[in-house]
C-alpha cells in the first residue's frame, strides 16, 4: 500500500510543479512599440508605391522578359542616387543585382537581400489595382508589398540615408537582390558563385522568410518575431500504375487508378514517416507559451512533461504542427485516361513531400516507395532538393540579429522558425554559417494569408520600422567580438 501512496503523491507532485509553472510563467512584460513618425510613413510609402507600380514577374531566360525589372532598376537609382553612386554594382543574367558598399573591415562582411520578382496576380478578383500601389489610410495595396519589394525597399532606403549623413560602415555591406526567386531559380546562386570567386564569407546573410506577426500561434497575442533558422527541402514524387488498358464496359479489378486510390488512401489514413520534436521547433513553443492562453500554456509552458503527448497529438489536430514535426507529403496531381471510357494503361499520381531534417528524400522515398510496392506501383523522384543547413540559435549571427530586434521592437519576442517553402537564402548557406530568414515588417494571420493571394498589402508605417532596423543592423556591426 505504501508504494501505492508514493506513486499518488509523485503523481501529484509532478502536477503540482505542473500548474505552479502554468501560473507563474507568464508575460509580465508591458513594453509599447516605439511610436512611429506618420509623416516620414506616408514620405516613405509613396516612394515604395513607386516600386510596386512596375510589374516584375519572375524572370525567365527562355522568355527573354527582363525589361521591367531595368525599369525597376531605373526606379532604384532615382530614388537612392547615393546608394547608386558610393556602391559598386554587379549584374547578373536577369537583372539581378549586388551592390558593395565597402566598410573598414573585412572580417564580418553582411548581406541584406530579398528578391525583385512577384508571382502573378489575378487582377479581376483584387479590389485594389494589383500593381497600382494604392495607400488607402494606413495600408498600401499591390503585389510584392509584403512579398517582398518592402524590404528591399527599406534597406535600400536604410543605406541612402547613411550614406547622406557621411556614414561609413565597419563592415563591408552587401546588397543582394534576384528577379526568380519565386520560380525558385538561380539568380541567388550566380551571386553566391561570384562571392565565393571573391572569398567573401559573410558574418550574416539575412533574406527574406519570417516576419514579425501577431497571432502566430493559436492564443498568442503577443508579437512575435519569427526568425528562419532552416528552410524544409522539397521533392517531387510519381507514383505509376500500369496494365493493359482495356474498355471501360468490361473492368478488370484493380484498374490503374483504383490501385493509385488505395495508395493515395493507405498514406492519408496511416502517415507512414517520422514525427519528431527537434530543439529547435521546442524553442518555438517555448518561446511562445509565455503569452497563451487557458490549457495551451498549460502544455506548452510544461513540455518537460507534456511533450509526448503534444509530439503524438499535434499534428493530427494541426497541419501546421504536422509541418514543424514531419516531412509532409501533399498528393498534388493526377493522370489517368484520355477518354471517360477507356481504362488507362498508365496512370500515375505526383506527391510533393517537403522534407523534415529528421527525414530526407532518400529516406522519405524509400518508405513511400515500400508502401507503393504493395499496390504494384512504380516510384521516381522528378526533382529534389535537401533541407538546408540549419543555422544554430546560439550563434553570433542569430544572437545578433535578436538583439537588434529588441533595439527596434521592444515589444516584440525572437523566436526560432522552421521555414516550410524556399527562399534564395539557401545558396547563402554555402558561404555563411549565418544565413538566417527574417524580414522586419509587422503584420498578422489575415495579412499573412494574403501573400501570393488578392489585395496583398502592409500598413505603412511598418516601412519606417523596418529602415530602423536595417540601420541598427549596420551600424552596430562593429560591437561584435
Amino acid at each position: 500500500m505504501i508504494y501505492l501512496y508514493v506513486i499518488i503523491g509523485f503523481i501529484v507532485l509532478i502536477f503540482s510543479i505542473a500548474f505552479f509553472r502554468f501560473l507563474f510563467i507568464k508575460d509580465k512584460t508591458l513594453v509599447d512599440a516605439k511610436p512611429v513618425d506618420l509623416a516620414l510613413a506616408k514620405n516613405y510609402a509613396e516612394e515604395f508605391a513607386e516600386l510596386i507600380k512596375i510589374k516584375t514577374i519572375s524572370f525567365k531566360e527562355t522568355e527573354n522578359n527582363q525589361l521591367p525589372f531595368i525599369k525597376l532598376k531605373e526606379k532604384l537609382r532615382e530614388l537612392f542616387p547615393n546608394v547608386f553612386k558610393t556602391m559598386k554594382v554587379k549584374n547578373f543574367l536577369g537583372e539581378a543585382v549586388l551592390l558593395h558598399w565597402e566598410g573598414k573591415n573585412k572580417d564580418k562582411p553582411i548581406v541584406l537581400m530579398s528578391h525583385l520578382d512577384t508571382v502573378e496576380a489575378d487582377e479581376d478578383s483584387w479590389e485594389h489595382k494589383a500593381f497600382s500601389g494604392e495607400i488607402i489610410g494606413d495600408e498600401i495595396y499591390g503585389r510584392g508589398t509584403l512579398d517582398t519589394k518592402s524590404t528591399v525597399y527599406a534597406f535600400y532606403k536604410a543605406c541612402e540615408e547613411l550614406i547622406k549623413s557621411g556614414y561609413v560602415p565597419d563592415q563591408d555591406i552587401y546588397l543582394f537582390s534576384s528577379t526568380d526567386e519565386e520560380i525558385s531559380g538561380l539568380g541567388a546562386k550566380k551571386a553566391v558563385d561570384y562571392l565565393k570567386d571573391n572569398n567573401v564569407k559573410p558574418f550574416l546573410v539575412l533574406d527574406e522568410g519570417g516576419a514579425i506577426v501577431t497571432n502566430a500561434l493559436p492564443t498568442v497575442k503577443k508579437p512575435l518575431a519569427m526568425v528562419g533558422i532552416l528552410e524544409k527541402g522539397y521533392a517531387n514524387i510519381k507514383f505509376s500504375a500500369k496494365s493493359l488498358g482495356g474498355h471501360s464496359s468490361t473492368p478488370p479489378k484493380n484498374t490503374p487508378i483504383a490501385r493509385l486510390a488505395k495508395f493515395i488512401n493507405d498514406v492519408e489514413t496511416k502517415f507512414p514517416l517520422k514525427t519528431k520534436m527537434i530543439k529547435e521547433v521546442e524553442d518555438i513553443f517555448k518561446n511562445a507559451a509565455p503569452y497563451m492562453k487557458g490549457i495551451n500554456r498549460f502544455l506548452f509552458t510544461n513540455l518537460w512533461l507534456f511533450r509526448p503527448l503534444i509530439t503524438n497529438m499535434l499534428p493530427k489536430i494541426s497541419p501546421y504542427g504536422r509541418a514543424l514535426l514531419s516531412t509532409t507529403i501533399a498528393f498534388t496531381m493526377i493522370k489517368g485516361s484520355d477518354e471517360e471510357n477507356v481504362i488507362p494503361a498508365n496512370a500515375y499520381v505526383i506527391a510533393n513531400i517537403r522534407t523534415h531534417p529528421i527525414q530526407n528524400v532518400e529516406s522519405s522515398f524509400k518508405v513511400l516507395e515500400k508502401i507503393a510496392s504493395k499496390y504494384n506501383l512504380e516510384s521516381e523522384i522528378i526533382s529534389s532538393r535537401e533541407a538546408s543547413p540549419m543555422t544554430l540559435t546560439d550563434s553570433k549571427a542569430y544572437k545578433y540579429l535578436e538583439e537588434n530586434i529588441s533595439k527596434v521592437f521592444p515589444d516584440v519576442k525572437t523566436s526560432p522558425y522552421v521555414m516550410l517553402g524556399g527562399t534564395d537564402c539557401r545558396f547563402f548557406n554555402e558561404i555563411s554559417e549565418g544565413a538566417l530568414r527574417f524580414s522586419p515588417i509587422r503584420m498578422d494571420n489575415s495579412e499573412l494569408k494574403k501573400m501570393h493571394g488578392k489585395d496583398e498589402s502592409i500598413k505603412i508605417n511598418t516601412l519606417v520600422e523596418a529602415v530602423d532596423f536595417y540601420q541598427e543592423i549596420i551600424k552596430n556591426i562593429g560591437g561584435i567580438k
